[in-house]
This record gives C-alpha cells, sequence and structure tokens, in this order.
C-alpha cells in the first residue's frame, strides 16, 4: 500500500507475489494432474480388471502410481502453504480500521469498502424474502458479484485440473464436489469484497499457469 497507495492494487499484488514464489510447486502441482489425466485409461482398465477384488485394484493402482512417480496428495500441498496467507488477509480485512471504507476504485460507489461485500444493486426489493435478503438474512439486501465470479472461477479450476471420472463411484463424486461448491458460493456470498478480489486473482493465476503447461504424451500399459 506505501507504493501503490490503494488496498486494491495492494491485495492483487499481493497475491501475484505469493503466486510468484509458489510457481515451483503449484506448476508441480499442475503437472501432477494432468498426469493425472493421462493415467485415466489406465485407471480405467485396472478398475475393469479388479471390479470385484479392492484390495488388488489399490495395490494395482498403487504400482501404476509408483510406476509413474505420481503423488496422489501433492496437489494438497500448495492450499497448505497459502493457508496462513488466506488467514492472515482474513483477518486482517475484518479488523484493520485502515481498511474500512478503502475502495477498490475511488471515486466508484460498487466495491466502495474492501472490508464489507461489493454491493453492486439493492435487491431486497426483487426478492422480498426478509430471512433471505432483509438486512439480517442469510444472503443480505445487497447483490454481490465478486463471490459469484470466485466460485465461477474455482468451477473452471475444478473442470480443468479434474481427470474425468474412471468409475461411476469417482463421477459421483465428482458432481458432490461442484454441489459442494455452488454452496460454498452461498456461504462466501457475505465475505469481505477484499478476500473475492485474492481468491480471482489467485484463480485467473493457477488457469494462466495451467493455460501455459507443456503437453505430454499419453502413459503406456
Amino acid at each position: 500500500y506505501g507504493i501503490v497507495g490503494n488496498y486494491g492494487i495492494a491485495i492483487i499484488l499481493l497475491t501475484v507475489l505469493v503466486r510468484s514464489c509458489m510457481f515451483p510447486i503449484s506448476r508441480k502441482q499442475a503437472l501432477g494432474a494432468q498426469k493425472m489425466q493421462e493415467l485415466q485409461p489406465e485407471l480405467k482398465k485396472i478398475s475393469e480388471k479388479y471390479k470385484n477384488n479392492p484390495e488388488q485394484r489399490t495395490r494395482a493402482t498403487q504400482e501404476l502410481f509408483r510406476k509413474h512417480n505420481y503423488n496422489p496428495l501433492a496437489g494438497c500441498l500448495p492450499l497448505f502453504l497459502q493457508l496462513p496467507i488466506f488467514m492472515g488477509l482474513y483477518r486482517a480485512l475484518m479488523i484493520d480500521v485502515e481498511l474500512r471504507q478503502a475502495p477498490l476504485i475511488p471515486g466508484l460507489r460498487w466495491c466502495s469498502n474492501l472490508a464489507a461485500p461489493d454491493m453492486l444493486f439493492r435487491w431486497d426489493h426483487l426478492i422480498p424474502i426478509p430471512f433471505l435478503t432483509g438486512e439480517n438474512g442469510w444472503l443480505g439486501p445487497y447483490f454481490n458479484v465478486l463471490p459469484l465470479v470466485t466460485v465461477g472461477l474455482f468451477l473452471w479450476q475444478q473442470k480443468m485440473f479434474m481427470p474425468p471420472p474412471a468409475d461411476e463411484q469417482q463421477a459421483l463424486q465428482q458432481k458432490m464436489m461442484q454441489y459442494m461448491m455452488i454452496f460454498m458460493g452461498l456461504l462466501f456470498f457475505k465475505v469481505a469484497s477484499g478476500l473475492c478480489i485474492y481468491f480471482i486473482v489467485s484463480s485467473l493465476w493457477g488457469l494462466v499457469e495451467r493455460r501455459f503447461l507443456p503437453k505430454t504424451a499419453p502413459a503406456q500399459a
């Protein structure tokens, strides 16, 4: 903020700084997700071959991962590393007086308080349901667009990074994750706009990162 004089731009630059420092790890995560997509045909064959033998199926799957040097837990590391930054930013937006009434774009009414929802327009007269759009309602009296953009980017990332399901159980799990993401959007609807900006920039970085990844050949049996 001391350099740019705008807390919105400062949050964007903070996100770029964090993602730049984490680039080697997130690149490895993205390559791992890409490799998982390439292993899907082999995983499907294993699933069909050992349909009635879960223990053998697990052993064959682990052997396939070991052969191709793939760690299914590696994708969780960037999330854990970013968690302290997320918690710190969330805390700062909630209690720091300097961030109160700090606008994203000076002179614009929309997103004029980074410590509060962006409040694009008032919609309680369009949906007169007190427990939803009342002053103390679940969604609040203002329509907020940034949480919807955040969840939309999360779903887009999920579609890009998640491999095709190898069986019906995986397909059901992926559908459940999508529903959970939509539900999370409802929970995020009244979150501070500064936090949404952090997630939006981070998601866009991840999508661009994935776009420029080198393509690798499908795994052979």
